[in-house]
């Protein structure tokens, strides 16, 4: 009880205002963790960035407790080592609260507004993150300048020491995060690729939500696969990039299917041939039409209505005849949520071919592809 009052007493007394200040600053600083959190990253889950804060207050805290501790413990220890390490770090912590708070200003400022699940968020921007680079280095600049008056070293030598291996550090790590950095700006400049847009990569078969593109690297959401993937802005635009929100027209998104259909057997005679091959043909297109009217009738399938399905043969191979056909999906919504984008991408094609076998079992249309049988007949006489 007399350590609590002592500290008290010192704390109160303002013989070491600098000290208090900090003291006192760090018991507000953790009990409103959570809403100055949520006030710089609004709509995030913040669980773990609370609780990182509130795990530095409460070291900064005990820092100084100790040193009050040891400096009532021990006449010779005058104190300082700890404080300055606690001050150190709260530099570091406001410096990163600043960053991100800026980041909030200049996504509300010079970024743009969409509206994802009903929600209205603010996007990076080319403008944004532009400004966004610029204030990181004017922080990180303070931060350091900060750093060097806490611990003293602020003679003309050490200050200039300090920024020269700072400076030298960015030189010689810069081929690693400076590309990263430019390709993140092209990507916003572009203005063709934005959170919540669903993409496929070249050289990946899976589609992807972008889910945040940051100043290293981008995160996607897997639709197939349900999690997330992480790549650098680098990789991320090596190669093409397919854009599924962006569509060309109001028709949708184009999909293909193929189907292989066995050839029909025809008559001896021409104009029985002809008559063969237009019911054939017919059983085709009426295969296709009724599914068509088949997912027209389900609003679960996400097709467009609008718009019915084309198809054409597109190949007369040895086997079978290639059929394809091609249906137009309806817009994607803006969502982050795979469920959904699932539904409107792989649900409907599945969908669409399920149909698409329920019409040939009706129209009597053989959808299995015919396999060539090669036979040969061996006799007794065949020579060994």
């Amino acid at each position: 009880m007399e350590f609590l009052n002592g500290l008290l007493n010192e704390l109160m007394s303002g013989d070491r205002p600098l000290l208090s200040f900090l003291f006192f600053l760090n018991i507000i600083l953790l009990v409103l963790s959570r809403p100055i959190i949520g006030l710089i990253a609004p709509n995030q889950d913040n669980k773990t960035k609370v609780k990182l804060a509130q795990s530095l207050n409460i070291l900064v805290l005990g820092f100084q407790i100790i040193d009050f501790a040891l400096r009532r413990s021990f006449v010779d220890y005058d104190g300082g080592y700890l404080v300055n390490l606690g001050i150190s770090l709260m530099v570091i912590y406001t410096g990163i609260f600043l960053y991100s708070l800026s980041g909030t200003f200049t996504r509300r400022r010079f970024g743009k507004t969409r509206n994802l699940d009903d929600k209205t968020l603010y996007i990076e921007t080319y403008n944004s993150r532009l400004i966004n680079i610029l204030l990181l280095a004017v922080i990180v600049l303070t931060v350091i300048y900060s750093l060097i008056k806490v611990w003293g070293a602020d003679s003309l030598l050490e200050t200039t020491g300090i920024f020269g291996i700072f400076i030298a550090f960015l030189a010689f790590t810069s081929a690693i995060w400076a590309p990263d950095i430019v390709s993140g700006l092209i990507i916003l400049n572009s203005e063709m690729i934005v959170d919540g847009d669903v993409v496929i990569l070249e050289g990946h078969a899976d589609e992807f939500i972008v889910a945040r593109v940051t100043l290293i690297y981008v995160v996607l959401y897997d639709v197939r696969n349900n999690h997330r993937t992480l790549l650098r802005n680098t990789r991320f635009i090596q190669g093409r990039i397919d854009n599924l929100s962006r569509i060309a027209s109001s028709d949708g998104i184009r999909q293909a299917l193929k189907y292989n259909i066995g050839y029909p057997e025809f008559s001896e005679d021409p104009e029985l041939r002809e008559a063969e091959l237009a019911a054939f043909q017919k059983n085709i297109g009426d295969m296709f039409t009724r599914s068509f009217e088949a997912c027209d009738a389900n609003n679960a399938i996400k097709v467009n209505r609008s718009k019915p399905f084309e198809w054409a043969m597109t190949n007369a191979g040895d086997y079978a005849l290639e059929y394809t056909l091609w249906v137009y999906l309806d817009r994607i919504p803006n969502t982050k949520i795979t469920a959904t984008i699932r539904s409107y991408l792989m649900g409907a094609m599945y969908k669409i071919n399920e149909n698409v076998y329920a019409a040939s079992v009706i129209e009597g249309v053989d959808l299995s592809t015919p396999d060539l049988v090669n036979a040969r007949l061996t006799g007794a006489d065949t020579p060994q």
